[in-house]
């Protein structure tokens, strides 16, 4: 038996890095997955990898920041298997930039991908979780929600509204038996760790600072897969008493401020 059997579970942003990570594991764990992601090949290869494997994954391509196009959304993965167990908020972009030099639009843009997509899907699935007194909401933090780098604002903030959000919605959604947590990652090797062409946890001075000197105690760079089991965790009965919570998994990197 799996930790997910006969779970219904949505995961956004599918189609590569953490969120391919989650949605492959969760299916393995026996969950049928519904693969939500913009990019429609990245999705459909990894809803293709998903039945492969033996289990169950539906692909829908869409603008995450669409409300009305991810009403419709919800709707197909109700009217596909009439429930939904299980949200992971994990769709996200980073676009660098300080105060000084970035545009209202570079802003906007991120919150809107990073911060409010978290409300709109948490808003458009709850009702359905409420009716079942079931549900998990599982959003994706990172560690810079709560230690910045000044170059990426945009992303702290929204990130950081995630971790606050996050308790906000155990706290009104807990009498639903819905539980809302979240995951901070450290420094993840996936394609947003790219920087102009660059994998920025390849670098000299990223080997040298982070791994060799130990600022990572674990030294090495995280994998999607070393936090999408994280996620599975949150997802299932282990966590049955557990909410308002960020679990972080960056390698013990905060334990050494």
């Amino acid at each position: 038996m799996g930790l997910l059997d006969h779970q219904v579970a949505i995961v956004t942003g599918a189609g590569q890095g953490l969120g391919r990570a989650v949605a492959l594991e969760f299916a393995a764990e026996g969950a049928s997955v519904a693969l939500l992601e913009r990019n429609p090949e990245t999705v459909e290869a990894v809803q293709q990898e998903i039945v492969n494997s033996g289990g169950e994954a539906k692909a829908f391509s869409l603008d995450i920041t669409d409300y009305e196009r991810y009403a419709a959304v919800i709707d197909s993965i109700i009217e596909w298997k009439g429930k939904i167990d299980v949200l992971v908020n994990n769709a996200a972009i980073a676009l660098y930039g300080t105060i000084l030099n970035d545009s209202l639009e570079n802003w906007r843009k991120q919150i809107a991908v990073n911060l409010e997509a978290v409300y709109m899907g948490s808003k458009l699935v709850a009702p359905h979780m409420v009716k079942r007194n079931y549900g998990r909401i599982i959003s994706v933090a990172s560690i810079q929600g709560f230690a910045s780098s000044g170059d990426a604002g945009a992303y702290n903030a929204a990130k950081g509204g995630i971790i606050a959000y996050t308790k906000s919605m155990a706290v009104e959604l807990g009498q639903y038996n819905i539980l809302v947590n979240a995951v901070a990652p450290g420094f993840m090797r996936t394609p947003m760790s790219f920087v102009d062409g660059v994998d920025e946890t390849t670098t000299p001075e990223f080997i040298e600072w982070y791994v060799e000197k130990g600022k990572v105690p674990l030294r090495r760079t995280g994998l999607p897969e070393d936090v999408s089991g994280a996620v599975v965790f949150l997802a299932s009965d282990y966590c049955r008493y557990m909410t308002g919570q960020l679990l972080v998994v960056d390698g013990g990197l905060m334990s050494t401020f």
